[in-house]
């Protein structure tokens, strides 16, 4: 057993390490010796044996001092010392072979243990210290998980034994029918700690795939929703540790291709009581995931002021879960035509997208985006990084125009946070920061540049978007197209000496064997020449009544009842789609198809807003003053959104050609039109 002498002078020395605060002296100095006394006390607390009050001391300053160590570098440490070195200490002071296995045997100890009568082991504080460790391993695990080699696959396997273990399902049922809100250490230990580590081991994305663990996601997101209805959920530090790991597991455990469809039917058929049963994750929990959580002002503040590691990684992991479940289908920049009736999602909009896009606390009258954009002001980067990624995909015009009263420096903001972010993956040479990838951080920018005000601020970082471009990242180029749709930007852009070079001397070569690459490269060229030179001498036949059809792929059905019911009114010789009418040149096919058409159907909707190709269309059509019809196919568009959508409708008359009185009106307006 141990050397009460060394216990002494080990304990003495731990107290001087908490007194520092030298995180880094700390994962040094935790050696084997201290290993060595550790493993004796939990062996002997497994055998049921009384620790002393110097050995309580001992394991309480122990777990406290490994857990800040790691938390330090992951929530404080910047990127001022080598990662491998970090690395390398988390391998040597968290992964040793003895005490992992001594970690496992107290997790089947916990997990196996039977409660007494007078439940005295509920009061048991050393659950307390063995959570502590075993946290410091699950964020360690989630920081280098590439790098920790074997990973500690014996404590991952009992650790997820205890999720369906009888413990942690009476404490899920306990809380659906609010048996018992009170939370014990072993609660706190099921429901919390096993949840977390198991979901940041990497080899368990696909444990609740299986139907046989449904009802089990169903307690998880009722825990969530039952804790978030609490008045004072945040002063309970239980509770916020619980959800925390259930969040991250139902972010990380649950595939996305099992719920989806579910989720989306049940959003989009509020009235549909079938669809609601099949879905746990429902309106309510999104939104007390925004509104209470997200929303709540107690954690809004301990996350930007980093005065909770907990409360940090807490929103950490909900923003976490949000961008997984509105990020699921097809982004709406990706303009791939590649297997693209393959793609299930396409014609299937998201529907948490548009809940999280439309609904407001009623309070306040704030919507999402107005609840998340202080959390890029937070310390701990992740963070900052999860809002700019929320934020890309949900704020709209009015969002902007609204937050840029408050912060008129905002777009420039954002565009220099993530151009920071991905200077910091490029010198980390790991080709990520804070576990977000480099084409991530190149998609978040993308997304942000369907609004026109923010293309601007990316002037000051051409060189760089080409030097990326050039290294074959695909966002990138999609960057560099996107501004180049900007008639402000034009001459700016041919007056950048790396862009002129890039596109003149170095895009063939480099992208000479990717049509994909090579049709962008085309796109961008397009983009800059000017007016005069794009028109080509052609011959128009003055008897042809044709009508061009600009749309985007993701409305591939609507637009194809919207061509039948223009056939059945047999108003026009020929109706230009792409699908049937493409060349070789895409872009040259698709100017002369424009100048040659008598009317320009525009098929306006959310993902119609988000593609270049289809705004290029449009205002070349304007340019060539071609008589244009705006027609929603998507029920919910906002013709607001985004602001250059809404200047190029102007005074047009619009239609809604999902209302059938707006088709007949359109029928007969074309009817007047064709005979002037």
């Amino acid at each position: 057993m141990t050397n009460h002498n060394d216990l002494n002078s080990l304990l003495l020395q731990l107290q001087e390490l908490e007194k520092s605060k030298d995180y880094l002296s700390i994962g040094n100095t935790l050696d084997r010796r201290f290993d060595l006394i550790i493993n004796n006390i939990i062996r002997k607390w497994i055998s049921n044996d009384r620790l002393t009050n110097d050995e309580r001391k001992f394991i309480d300053l122990y777990s406290n001092l490994q857990l800040s160590f790691v938390e330090y570098c992951v929530f404080d440490l910047q990127s001022t010392i080598n990662n491998e070195n970090i690395i390398e200490l988390f391998r040597t002071c968290l992964f040793r072979t003895k005490q992992i296995d001594d970690l496992k045997q107290a997790v089947i100890f916990i997990r196996d243990e039977q409660l007494s009568n007078d439940n005295t082991n509920e009061e048991d504080e050393m659950l307390i210290y063995l959570m502590r460790m075993l946290d410091a391993r699950s964020f360690t695990y989630r920081l280098c998980f590439k790098d920790l080699n074997p990973p500690p696959r014996n404590l991952n396997n009992e650790l997820n034994l205890c999720l369906i273990h009888r413990h942690a399902k009476n404490y899920l049922y306990d809380m659906k029918f609010n048996k018992n809100m009170h939370v014990s250490y072993r609660h706190t230990f099921f429901i919390g700690c096993c949840t977390f580590a198991v979901a940041l081991f990497d080899e368990n994305r696909g444990i609740l795939k299986n139907d046989d663990k449904k009802k089990y996601i169903y307690l998880l997101a009722k825990y969530v929703r039952i804790v978030l209805s609490e008045k004072n959920f945040e002063q309970n530090k239980s509770f916020l540790y619980c959800l925390r790991g259930i969040l991250a597991i139902l972010t990380n455990c649950v595939p996305t291709e099992n719920w989806i469809h579910i989720i989306n039917r049940a959003l989009g058929n509020k009235n549909d009581d079938d669809a609601q049963l099949a879905n746990p994750f429902n309106i309510n929990l999104f939104s007390l995931i925004t509104f209470r959580l997200l929303g709540s002002n107690i954690i809004r503040d301990e996350a930007i002021q980093s005065n909770s590691n907990d409360i940090t990684s807490l929103v950490d992991v909900a923003l976490i879960f949000l961008n997984k479940w509105y990020d699921t289908s097809r982004d709406l920049n990706d303009d791939d035509d590649e297997n693209i009736n393959d793609c299930l999602s396409l014609n299937e909009p998201n529907q948490v997208l548009r809940l999280l896009r439309s609904n407001k606390r009623s309070d306040e009258n704030l919507n999402a985006s107005q609840i998340i954009i202080p959390y890029i002001d937070a310390k701990y980067e992740r963070v900052r990084l999860m809002a700019v990624s929320t934020l890309s995909s949900l704020m709209s015009f009015q969002d902007f125009k609204d937050l840029q009263k408050e912060n008129p420096h905002m777009a420039q903001d954002i565009v220099k946070l993530i151009f920071d972010f991905i200077d910091r993956a490029v010198a980390e040479g790991s080709i990520q920061y804070k576990g977000i990838s480099f084409e991530l951080l190149l998609l978040y920018l993308l997304r942000f540049l369907t609004q026109d005000f923010f293309k601007k601020q990316t002037l000051p970082y051409i060189s760089k978007i080409v030097t990326y471009a050039e290294q074959h990242h695909l966002y990138a180029l999609k960057i560099l197209c996107k501004i180049s749709s900007s008639p402000d930007m034009k001459q700016d852009l041919k007056n950048n000496f790396e862009l002129n070079e890039f596109l003149t001397t170095k895009a063939n070569f480099l992208f000479g064997t990717d049509p994909r690459m090579k049709k962008i490269i085309e796109q961008i060229r397009q983009n800059l020449v000017s007016e005069q030179e794009k028109e080509l001498p052609i011959s128009i036949n003055r008897n042809s009544r044709q009508a061009f059809i600009s749309y985007c792929h993701r409305d591939t059905r609507q637009c194809d009842e919207f061509v039948q019911a223009l056939e059945k009114a047999n108003l026009f010789t020929n109706i230009w789609v792409d699908r049937n009418c493409m060349k070789d040149n895409m872009v040259d096919t698709i100017t002369s198809g424009i100048r040659q058409s008598k009317v320009v159907f525009v098929l306006l909707s959310n993902a119609y807003c988000a593609s270049y190709f289809c705004r290029r269309e449009w205002e070349f059509a304007i340019n060539k003053k071609i008589k244009i019809y705006p027609v929603f196919v998507q029920e919910d568009f906002k013709k607001e959104a985004p602001d250059w959508a809404l200047f190029n409708i102007g005074l047009n008359h619009y239609y809604k050609i999902y209302k059938h009185d707006d088709l007949e009106r359109l029928i007969k307006t074309l009817c007047s039109d064709n005979h002037e």
